[in-house]
């Protein structure tokens, strides 16, 4: 009984007694009830840790949101090769261009023949500069644009810095307008063959047989001149229709996987490249006959390469002029063909200044 008591006594005191845990007043009642402390107890357990307190303003951790997909870019439209519509034929009278010098089968000294001075006599075709001009190519390489006919230009200004080598060359004139359209009415060609050094052979005079003469493009195109660019070009001696002699157009490059093709039947017509995208082009042209056999001659395979640059500033001094005043019209009278809104590039034949 007193060991009784004196249990009750001790939960008496411990009850008492503040921030006491449950856990001791049990271990102290056991070591009271067995008559003494034991060393081998276990300790208490710790107590448990406070809760964590929970801040209502802060955010609270979430799995990083996906960024959203940009949208996919939309496919480059593709490259285009079509007919466009002919510019009208100018009124009567028509133009006419001719060569004075060098006079056909003319024999130049190849001393001399590079500062030979080549002369034209345009008539019904007034120019300006940026406006209507004359075409004038040496041996099927990329023409000069001539503003001032009056002018003379020498031969060596058509090489291409190549020198004059002995044998035939030839020379080709036609009036073009300011989109660089070419004029297709009669004698507005001319096709002249020299000789430089010494006279040769004349029986087969290429001149006198189906002939392809290239024109456009050439050169760079930058800016918006890089849009809707022409392809034209003459022929002589030869008529083109459908099943016999044409001329077919091929064009590879950037946007194009499998090569772009255009049968022209009808002389005259113009075709244009559209959606054109930066980088380089070729483009071959050639006359054939009806079973599409390029036909003998020296200038009827041409392959020429044109760079196009959407953002590169376009050369105004390329553009043409306003299409107020009409350059192409003979003296008096308007020009049913005016020149179009030029759909040109770079021109390294235009005069510098």
């Amino acid at each position: 009984m007193e060991s009784a008591a004196n249990t009750m006594n001790v939960y008496r005191t411990l009850r008492l007694l503040a921030g006491g845990s449950l856990a001791v007043t049990f271990a102290v009642l056991a070591s009271a009830a067995c008559g003494g402390g034991n060393d081998n107890l276990p300790p208490p357990p710790p107590p448990p840790p406070p809760p964590a307190s929970v801040d209502a303003g802060a955010p609270v951790a979430t799995t990083a949101p996906t960024a959203a997909a940009a949208p996919a870019k939309a496919p480059a439209p593709p490259v285009t090769l079509n007919p466009g519509a002919a510019s009208p034929d100018p009124q009567a009278p028509t133009p006419t261009v001719k060569l004075t010098a060098p006079t056909r089968d003319q024999v130049l000294p190849a001393d001399k023949a590079g500062d030979f001075a080549v002369k034209l006599d345009v008539k019904n075709w007034q120019t300006a500069q940026g406006s209507s001009h004359v075409h004038l190519i040496l041996d099927n390489k990329p023409y000069k644009a001539i503003y001032d006919t009056k002018a003379p230009v020498k031969l060596s200004e058509l090489t291409g810095g190549e020198a004059l080598a002995e044998g035939q060359h030839i020379l080709v004139a036609f009036p073009s307008r300011a989109n660089h359209e070419s004029v297709k009415t009669k004698d507005a060609l001319t096709v002249v063959p020299f000789w430089v050094g010494k006279k040769g052979d004349t029986k087969n005079d290429p001149t006198k047989k189906p002939m392809l003469i290239y024109s456009r493009p050439k050169g760079d195109y930058n800016g918006e001149m890089a849009n809707h660019v022409l392809v034209d070009f003459q022929v002589a001696n030869v008529t083109l229709a459908e099943g016999k002699e044409h001329v077919n157009v091929t064009v590879t490059g950037p946007g194009i996987e499998k090569d772009l093709t255009a049968k022209v039947t009808k002389f005259g017509t113009p075709l244009y490249l559209d959606n054109l995208q930066n980088g380089q082009y070729h483009l071959k042209v050639e006359l054939v006959d009806g079973s599409d056999k390029v036909i003998d001659g020296p200038w009827n395979s041409t392959t020429r390469t044109i760079k196009v640059d959407h953002e590169a500033p376009m050369d105004m001094s390329m553009a043409p002029a306003p299409a107020a005043a009409d350059a192409g019209a003979p003296a008096g009278g308007k020009d049913a063909g005016a020149p179009k809104p030029a759909a040109g590039g770079k021109d390294a034949g235009a005069p510098k200044k």
